[in-house]
């Protein structure tokens, strides 16, 4: 048997602590509800675990988590291998799947004749966690074991991740793995990012990240996008845009954790609360961006083998700067020089 566990105990401890401030800080901004749409960067396997942190409107009445074939903008009947369904009104979880277009036979403690109650909160943060074992996902609820759903569909179809209906706020969509051993390994430093996405596979040349958000509240504040060695938590890549300055700052820090000579050349192509595609191409020599359809800038990397040890990402925002993430894609183009790699940034073109 496959024992189900959560190694983020001290994280929804951390977020129930931050509930008030971020309530007075969230209501005083007011920012629409949200939805996340991404595809993974490896498909779900044995031992995989997906782990998601948001917080829904206040009043809720349901969000819904699918782990899907296929995101729904691409295949709006993409099959859904685990519908997880937050129904705060009647105070149930539910659990479902959709093959061929046909919706399977819900699973709730109600139908097993258990009263167990829906643990999370209407308008307060929660975390999902979703464990890939043997025969079944096993998902705990703000580090608790919840309940179980038998595979429908092979895990390895599934390849993409969706959160939809009254979520305000998304600060987690981690996917790492914990058998045969954790990866990547989980820092206390972690819990107070505006986002999280660890991956179970480390990058490469031909790897493209397309990330899309909008940022609002102040105007002068920043947000910054930290790639880090898995090992030491050094920064390989600091890429801070700047509204304040009208820059985009990029860095690294060497081995004594000092950044190095900043580089903020070729413009500023982000507009403040305008939703924005920004693409990250990795090679073997550098990165590439472009934003919106355009080439932005490239960064040599100034490590050797700076890859080998990148997992994902963390984004931390400043001086008052909100940024809603809503959505993660991870491309895998077969292609070392990631040629062509702008397109995905345009906003007419979806990452399948």
């Amino acid at each position: 048997m496959f024992t189900v566990f959560s190694c983020s105990s001290t994280l929804y401890a951390v977020l129930r602590a931050l509930h008030s401030k971020a309530s007075f800080t969230l209501t005083k901004m007011t920012p629409p509800t949200i939805e996340y749409s991404g595809n993974l960067s490896h498909p779900l396997e044995f031992g995989h675990v997906l782990e998601i942190v948001a917080k829904t409107i206040d009043g809720a009445a349901r969000f819904h988590i699918n782990l899907c074939t296929a995101k729904s903008s691409v295949n709006p009947d993409a099959d859904i291998g685990l519908r997880f369904s937050c129904y705060f009104r009647n105070d149930m979880i539910v659990r479902n799947s959709r093959m061929h277009g046909v919706w399977g036979e819900e699973e709730s403690h109600v139908d097993d004749n258990i009263n167990l109650p829906n643990p999370i909160v209407s308008g307060e943060f929660f975390m999902v966690y979703i464990l890939a074992a043997d025969e079944c996902f096993h998902i705990s609820i703000n580090s608790r074991e919840f309940c179980t759903f038998r595979y429908r569909l092979p895990l390895s179809s599934i390849r993409a991740v969706e959160i939809r209906d009254q979520i305000q706020v998304i600060k987690q969509v981690d996917h790492r793995t914990v058998f045969p051993n954790p990866w990547p390994a989980i820092h206390a430093s972690d819990y107070f990012k505006a986002f999280s996405n660890d991956q179970p596979i480390l990058f490469s040349p031909g790897h493209v990240i397309v990330i899309t958000a909008r940022c609002f509240a102040n105007k002068r504040g920043q947000f910054i996008i930290k790639f880090t060695d898995s090992d030491t938590k050094r920064e390989e890549l600091h890429f801070s845009v700047r509204f304040d300055e009208k820059a985009v700052i990029r860095n690294t820090m060497n081995k004594n954790f000092e950044f190095g000579i900043e580089e903020r050349h070729g413009g500023f192509p982000f507009v403040f609360n305008q939703q924005f595609k920004l693409a990250l191409a990795f090679t073997e020599r550098e990165v590439l961006t472009a934003v919106d359809g355009f080439n932005f800038f490239s960064y040599a990397w100034r490590t050797p083998n700076a890859m080998m040890n990148l997992v994902g990402f963390k984004v931390t925002a400043i001086n008052g700067l909100v940024i809603q993430i809503t959505g993660v894609d991870h491309v895998q183009t077969g292609d070392t020089t990631c040629a062509g790699f702008e397109k995905y940034s345009r906003h007419d073109y979806e990452c399948a």
